[in-house]
């Protein structure tokens, strides 16, 4: 009898496990093939899945066809498992079919042949089946936010709902309002119906018919009556309307504020009353997907430092959208303040809001003492030495900008006046012999170079990883040769410069062709942009 009462319990615990734990829990199974994926989610095991022989039915069939994307066909027998004992495979009434009788690890393989009707022909078949992940339940959800008001007249809100854990299985989240003649909800928009208060609930499920562990989040929504229509001058900045029966609250409205893509940097040691500029100028953002800037950079510069009251009190004539320059600039320190002035347009979407003025945007900048400059008379003026000079010009040398200089003419012809012809400076030139770049901003004798990426430069080469831009403070670059044995550049010039010889201890019969590559121009930087320079022997910039 204990015996007896004994089997009966095994058999009882042997059900439990075999229709409890297995039916509770389902998984999903992936097959793997021809470098395809299926997935078939909440199985339960234990689960066959078959094909049928002679037709093209069969769910494993199916799954075969997407795997290998044939247009039609079935299994033609003979399946194989191997790598797990939990996968077997089997055949019955003629119809092959894989068991998976467990959850397990690892991966499993099945092997096996597929008539494919488009052919005709029978291929092998190999497939996939790695270990199969439970279920996993949902034990929570949130919404963005737990409250909010609306304005009745089409104004929708958007919740958005988040369920825990982030790798639950099902993450299905249905909405429902306990007020539709208050506000109505499709998948987390709240739409405001009429006055009054509703609240909106997410829930998230197991996707089973048990709901008592749904998982619930709440907002509540209140919906007001719109409040009078208010009619703004924008010229008078004034606005007026119609009071209700009720108490308004005003809440205005501001166009958004222009915005900088790239604030504007500081160019040092430009010589004092010179057209150099001193900064490099800003960038706004566009509007949209337009090429219209959201507004215009405006400077003012001083040689006294302002705060932030004394900024505002400055008229809009004082600012400018020229780029500042050392004209009127004495050598020292100067400080350049700027903002954004928004567009303005009858558009509604292409009006902006200044930026704000602060002096803490004030970029300080070194000016250099002022150039001196020479004053000389063209060929074949004076007399050849040793006679006296008939034209003198005091002084001559050393002149600095706004000085008064005095012509005087000593010989006997009538004289109606003297033309005066301003000469542009010497330009400047700088050369790089065999530079060394490091992958980081790279300056000698007042020019530099700086890679947008740590790789962009290294040695004696120029690679392409983003940008590299040559930039100065003597002006602006008129010309730039390159020595190399390296690549064309899109608006360069290309012409041979001799040989290189890169090893002559290694191979001294080995030289390499050099390339000049020539840009010329007027620009205050030039960026190569993704080309590969290389073996630079020497670059050379000429400065005006």
């Amino acid at each position: 009898m204990n015996q007896l009462k004994k089997t009966i319990l095994t058999l009882v615990a042997l059900l439990a496990l075999t229709t409890g734990a297995w039916a509770d829990d389902t998984y999903t199974v992936q097959f793997k093939a021809n470098g395809n994926t299926k997935t078939v989610a909440n199985v339960v095991l234990p689960y066959q899945f078959r094909c049928n022989f002679s037709s093209e039915n069969g769910e494993l069939d199916q799954i075969i066809r997407e795997l290998y994307g044939w247009s039609g066909g079935y299994c033609n027998g003979d399946l194989h498992s191997s790598g797990n004992e939990n996968v077997t495979c089997g055949s019955s009434d003629m119809d092959d079919y894989i068991t998976i009788s467990a959850p397990f690890e690892g991966t499993a393989t099945v092997t096996g042949w597929y008539f494919n009707k488009s052919t005709n022909i029978k291929y092998s078949l190999e497939i996939s089946i790695p270990g199969y992940v439970a279920k996993v339940n949902v034990t929570g959800v949130t919404l963005s936010e737990t409250s909010a008001e609306m304005t009745l007249g089409g104004e929708t809100l958007t919740l958005t709902a988040t369920v825990a854990p982030a790798n639950a299985t099902n993450k299905t989240v249905t909405w429902t309002t306990s007020d539709e003649s208050v506000a109505t909800v499709a998948n987390g928009v709240v739409t405001a119906v009429a006055p009054g208060t509703a609240t909106i609930t997410a829930t998230a499920t197991n996707g089973t018919a048990d709901t008592s562990d749904d998982k619930t989040a709440a907002c509540t929504v209140t919906v007001i009556q719109p409040g009078p229509e208010v009619a703004w001058d924008k010229a008078t900045k004034t606005g007026t309307f119609t009071m209700p029966g009720g108490n308004v609250t005003l809440e205005p409205e501001y166009y958004p504020q222009a915005a900088l893509t790239a604030a504007p940097t500081a160019i040092n040691d430009v010589p004092a009353t010179t057209d150099g500029a001193i900064v490099k100028a800003g960038t706004v953002a566009n509007i949209g997907s337009t090429e219209t800037a959201q507004g215009t950079v405006m400077y003012y510069v001083s040689q006294t430092a302002l705060d932030d009251a004394a900024l505002l009190a400055l008229a809009a004539d004082k600012w400018t959208a020229d780029v500042p320059t050392a004209e009127k600039l004495a050598q020292g320190q100067a400080y350049v303040y700027y903002y954004v002035r928004g567009n303005d347009s009858n558009n509604d979407d292409e009006n902006f809001s200044d930026g704000d003025i602060l002096a803490a945007n004030a970029l300080t900048v070194t000016i250099a003492d002022a150039p001196t400059y020479a004053v000389t008379f063209a060929e074949g003026v004076n007399p050849e030495p040793p006679a006296e000079p008939e034209w003198t010009a005091v002084p001559n040398a050393g002149v600095t900008k706004g000085q008064t200089v005095t012509v005087t003419y000593t010989g006997s012809k009538k004289v109606i006046g003297v033309k005066a012809e301003k000469k542009a400076a010497a330009p400047t030139t700088v050369t790089w012999n065999s530079p060394n770049f490091q992958g980081t901003t790279y300056t000698q004798d007042g020019v530099t170079l700086t890679p947008s990426s740590g790789d962009g430069a290294f040695s004696n080469a120029l690679y392409d990883y983003g940008e590299n831009t040559f930039t100065t403070t003597l002006g602006k670059f008129t010309k730039i040769e390159i020595v190399c044995t390296g690549n064309n550049l899109d608006g360069w010039t290309k012409e041979t410069a001799g040989k290189f010889q890169p090893n002559p201890d290694g191979d001294p019969d080995y030289w390499k062709d050099l390339y000049k590559m020539t840009w010329t121009g007027n620009a205050e930087s030039v960026t190569l942009k993704e080309k590969y320079v290389y073996e630079i022997q020497s670059i050379t910039f000429t400065i005006q």
